[in-house]
């Protein structure tokens, strides 16, 4: 870690650069320091996911020679478990990467939710691995592309419909062994999530998605458009006024806007004989 460090500050060269670089051994990381950015670098190794071996069996006389020399040798090793989330957040991206991206409105309506999950404080508690995989499984289910908006509408059906209190699950494509991607999830945060897609669906259905957004509503239309109207005859039981079931004179017929044809009207006066 200290090479790295070194390394790391001999990067800029001649250019003057005002950084700061930190060692966080617990985290396995490097923190390198800007008056406006911080970047974390953590180290890891696909290796640790594989199978350690069971040591072979030590004697008491070489334990207690060497106990020294393996607590000098455990010092050297970063920790297990901040290395293993950095593998998992690898397998992620490249998960996202693969199968999100190419997705009709999967990452517009990720970034929705995300900014929801910062309003709304039951949404909170939903890890955003959890949220991106929920995303791409309703949107793959659908099985031919849809806007947005029906994205949002089926996201919020399938919460409301309390398959995170009774379901199986969202399995986890990332992991070797079966893995659910809600199991941090509490019972009552799992309660907070559907009731509150629950009270998002109703104002979806009833055309207030600005609630849902958190924005305010937009102002009503100046000219609103009206149908397009077409002025419809009503089609005669029979041809000329007087005549019952006579034919209609070719010459006698008009057109309407409906494709009809019916027969003029006679409006010459009757002459008395």
């Amino acid at each position: 870690m200290i090479l790295i460090k070194e390394s790391l500050l001999s990067v800029p060269g001649d250019t003057q650069v005002n950084y700061r670089v930190e060692v966080n051994a617990e985290e396995a990381s490097v923190i390198v320091l800007d008056e406006v950015v911080a970047v974390k670098i953590t180290l890891t190794s696909p290796l640790l996911r594989e199978t350690c071996e069971p040591a072979p069996a030590v004697k008491v006389e070489d334990a207690a020679s060497g106990s020294t020399d393996a607590t000098d040798a455990d010092l050297d090793f970063l920790p297990r478990e901040p290395c293993l989330r950095a593998l998992a957040d690898l397998r992620h991206a490249k998960w996202f990467q693969a199968r999100a991206t190419g997705l009709q409105s999967c990452v517009m309506v990720i970034r929705i939710l995300r900014d929801l999950c910062q309003r709304v404080s039951s949404w909170q508690s939903l890890p955003q691995w959890s949220l991106e995989l929920l995303v791409e499984k309703v949107i793959s289910s659908a099985g031919f592309p849809i806007s947005p908006g029906d994205c949002l509408r089926r996201i919020m059906e399938s919460l409301s419909s309390g398959f995170l209190i009774n379901g199986p699950g969202l399995l986890d494509p990332c992991e070797k062994d079966p893995t659910d991607a809600l199991q941090q999830l509490t019972k009552q945060e799992r309660e907070d999530l559907t009731v509150s897609s629950q009270l998002f669906l109703r104002y979806i259905a009833f055309r207030q998605m600005f609630k849902v957004l958190g924005m305010d509503q937009l102002p009503a239309m100046k000219y609103p458009i009206r149908p397009w109207r077409i002025n419809r005859k009503r089609r005669r039981s029979s041809g000329k006024a007087g005549t019952s079931g006579a034919e209609a004179d070719p010459a006698d017929i008009e057109e309407t806007g409906s494709d009809e044809k019916v027969a003029k009207k006679d409006i010459n006066p009757a002459v008395s004989g």
